[in-house]
């Protein structure tokens, strides 16, 4: 790919991935990246990013208490709620419930214009396939680590911070994006055939690896259309005599296909 195709590729993914910062009460929760699919501003993003925690727990996401912010870069601070968190799928089978880390969510008030957006495609990367990766990982640094060096006893500095803590940061780097091949691909069917529910989910690895703050990231590919959602690092054992269960991230990344969400969405269509 060339440098200019890659800054025409960046340009438009990074405009459509947002920063999300998620509140209880007073108190933040969890952060991570989400990335909007639809000019409504519809947004995915891993369903930990929303809950701060792995299984997801519906009381997490459905305090009244809890709010999430949604900032991209150039657009004001937005306020979204849950559509689809945790898809979950009871399989009888199995010795309790099967959840994909995916959720779905929408601005609490409606966009006055469209906002930037990647298309999604269901169908997932193929083995071998470059991809790229967006997140806000943490291994991005402000400019010359301002929020280290400012005051909080100067006029304005607090309320800067505070725009920080919910997003602000999007504006300040943008996204860090990733290439790299997917090394692995496997399919995941969860069934349920009592209630005539069938859900097929690819797993894939990506031979890069993420940090911290770019769960819920897009992975797409070189045309830009987001294939996949980033989940988490893979891991290894890396176990010794004296630390027998210590794990280490192994450089590669783990990403979810997005046939869940359009499974999800179209069981609360037929619900509504």
């Amino acid at each position: 790919m060339t440098t200019a195709l890659f800054h025409s590729l960046y340009n438009r993914v990074s405009a459509a991935c947002c920063y999300i910062s998620v509140f209880l009460r007073n108190e933040k929760i969890s952060e991570g990246t989400g990335f909007s699919i639809r000019p409504d501003g519809q947004v995915v993003t891993a369903a930990h990013v929303v809950t701060g925690r792995w299984p997801i727990r519906a009381v997490d996401y459905t305090d009244p208490n809890t709010r999430i912010y949604v900032k991209f870069a150039g657009i004001p601070l937005m306020e979204y709620r849950v559509v689809v968190c945790g898809i979950i799928v009871e399989v009888s089978s199995f010795k309790g419930p099967v959840q994909l880390d995916e959720a779905l969510l929408v601005p609490k008030t409606a966009a006055s214009s469209p906002m930037p957006f990647i298309a999604a495609v269901e169908h997932p990367p193929a083995l071998g396939q470059e991809v790229f990766l967006a997140g806000y990982s943490d291994e991005l640094e402000l400019p010359f680590d301002v929020a280290r060096l400012v005051s909080p006893e100067t006029n304005g500095v607090p309320e800067f911070l505070q725009a920080l803590d919910k997003g602000y940061m999007a504006d300040m780097t943008g996204p860090l994006i990733k290439r790299g091949i997917v090394g692995n691909v496997r399919r995941m069917i969860a069934e349920n055939t009592a209630e005539n529910i069938k859900v097929e989910c690819d797993v894939f690895y990506v031979d890069n690896s993420v940090h911290a703050g770019a769960s819920g990231g897009p992975v797409f590919d070189g045309a830009g259309f987001a294939v996949g959602v980033i989940t988490k690092r893979a891991t290894t054992s890396v176990s010794q005599r004296d630390y027998p269960n210590l794990i280490a991230p192994s450089g590669a990344t783990v990403g979810l296909g997005l046939q869940p969400l359009a499974f999800a969405c179209a069981k609360l269509n037929s619900n509504a």
